[in-house]
């Protein structure tokens, strides 16, 4: 049997040989004999990191008077969020009724027309050249402009077959050789062009080609750097067969008057015979002359319809070439447009007929800034019919409308090449002013303009608002001027109706 030994301090051991039993489990162990091994509870070491201090004394009011403001003050905005059914009610109760106002104010008054227009090259055409009125192959031999060229009157356009062709101001394209003694509208229009440049070429009033003409032609070629088209080889042997037979001539009327005045001398009595020869002589000479006339004026310059381009309302801008040196002209070598930008919109004709040449127009610029233009031509219709528009800002169709429709081409000014560059091809929106004010004036709301049993305009002026539903105002005769934007000018002499004072403009 297993014993039991119990030590000098009454601690019970177990003999290890002896075996273990739950009763050994549930022994408590002596109380007044510490463990080694046990860690000391009632003594804690003041250097441990673990030691805490307890809640109590003055850290544990401070703890409470803490949650305490805090549960106060989250209190305090739950509130804000809590309102009563009376003050919901007093929030969404309707106000007092009274009169609506607005007061009057100092402002500009500008009656405008607003629309759209394309900024653009103006007439923009393509070039025909009658290449057929040449002797020779029409290849392009040089002068290809470049897109961009400018075409002034007496450029030249394009080289072909060695030839140039001049760029001449006119709205009759060439459709003919044009030379000494011919007439026509085509020959009244290349008088006019060549006058204009300052080449003295005869009567523009005149539609006859003449030797003046010839002349100023035959300058405009030298201008230009080439001869001019003269009626070639066989117009120069003509002319000295021509010359040759003057000569000729000249000597037969001097040998036949020879002979007349040896018969007179010589005591005959009848000279018919030479009488006959010295007049055959002078007919032979007068002949000889006109025909050295009519070779001289073959060989006069002229203008073969190959060599002249007539354009209108020069000078023109070059805006693409189809053709290249050594090509074969077949068609059009090349479109042009009008040298500067325009803007061309379209109008209503209610519109349309509030404006006039040179009226002055806004539209925006490339960086925002207002530019001005100027109205430059205003075109009827080509076609009637249609309805118009009923505003101002009928137009802001951008060029889109119908026959009904007037089209306004204006000027946008002086301009930079930067500002050329970002505007053309786009789209701006204009605005013509046709009325406005002196400065500001008193302007009150269109709405609050009223009509008096005589027909005068009035306003209702705001004295007391007191409690809305009995405000106090008065009606005063005003004098009515511009109305824009839905505004309308007016003027009393009421020196309460000023800015800043409130006028009625509905219940």
């Amino acid at each position: 049997m297993a014993s039991l030994k119990r030590g000098r301090r009454g601690n019970t051991e177990q003999d290890p040989s002896a075996p273990h039993t739950a009763a050994q489990d549930l022994e408590a162990p002596d109380p007044g004999t510490p463990d080694p091994k046990a860690p000391d509870l009632e003594t804690p070491d003041p250097e441990s990191p673990k030691t805490k201090r307890s809640w109590s004394g003055t850290r544990l009011v401070a703890l409470i008077a803490a949650v305490a403001v805090v549960s106060l003050l989250a209190g305090i905005a739950v509130m804000q969020f809590i309102v009563s059914p009376a003050e919901i009610a007093a929030r969404t109760a309707p106000p007092e009724p009274g009169p609506v106002t607005a007061p009057v104010e100092e402002r500009v008054i500008e009656n405008t027309i607003v629309a759209r227009g394309e900024v653009t090259y103006a007439d923009a055409v393509d070039v025909e050249i009658d290449a057929a009125g040449g002797e020779d192959r029409p290849v392009v031999t040089g002068h290809v402009p470049e897109i961009g060229t400018v075409f002034k009157a007496g450029n030249v356009a394009l080289e072909l077959a060695g030839r140039p062709v001049i760029v001449l101001s006119g709205a009759l394209p060439a459709y003919r050789t044009l030379s000494v003694g011919m007439r026509g509208p085509d020959v009244v229009q290349l008088k006019v062009a060549l006058n204009t440049m300052g080449y003295a070429a005869g009567d523009p009033d005149s539609d006859l080609f003449e030797y003046d003409t010839a002349t100023a032609l035959g300058a405009l070629y030298e201008q230009t750097g080439y001869e001019a088209a003269n009626g070639g080889p066989d117009a120069q042997l003509a002319l000295r067969d021509a010359e040759r037979s003057v000569r000729d001539a000249n000597t037969s009327v001097a040998q036949a008057q020879a002979a007349l005045q040896e018969a007179v001398d010589g005591g005959a009595k009848n000279v018919i015979g030479e009488q006959a020869a010295v007049n055959s002589a002078w007919e032979a000479l007068s002949d000889a002359q006109e025909a050295l006339v009519a070779a001289q004026e073959g060989v006069l310059p002229r203008l073969p319809s190959s060599e002249v381009l007539f354009l209108s309302d020069l000078p023109r801008r070059v805006d693409d070439v189809s053709v290249a040196r050594g090509d074969i002209l077949s068609g059009s070598p090349m479109s042009v447009s009008g040298a500067a930008l325009t803007i061309v919109g379209t109008f209503s004709k209610q519109d349309a007929d509030l404006l006039s040449e040179g009226d002055e127009a806004f539209y925006p610029g490339p960086d925002g800034d207002e530019l001005a233009a100027t109205v430059q031509k205003i075109a009827t219709p080509k076609s009637g019919g249609g309805s118009d528009g009923e505003n101002g800002e009928s137009g802001e169709g951008g060029g889109q409308g119908g026959g009904d429709r007037y089209t306004v081409t204006l000027s946008p000014g002086e301009l930079t090449p930067e500002q050329i560059d970002a505007l053309r091809g786009t789209n701006v929106r204009l605005r013509i002013p046709i009325a406005s004010t002196d400065g500001e004036v008193l302007a009150v709301p269109i709405a609050a303009l009223s009509a008096g049993s005589g027909g005068e305009d009035r306003v209702e002026l705001l004295i007391d608002v007191k409690n809305g539903a009995d405000a106090e105002t008065e009606i005063i005769t005003v004098e009515a001027g511009l109305a824009a934007d839905g505004f309308v000018e007016i003027a009393s002499e009421d020196p309460r109706l000023t800015a800043g004072a409130k006028v009625v403009v509905g219940r």
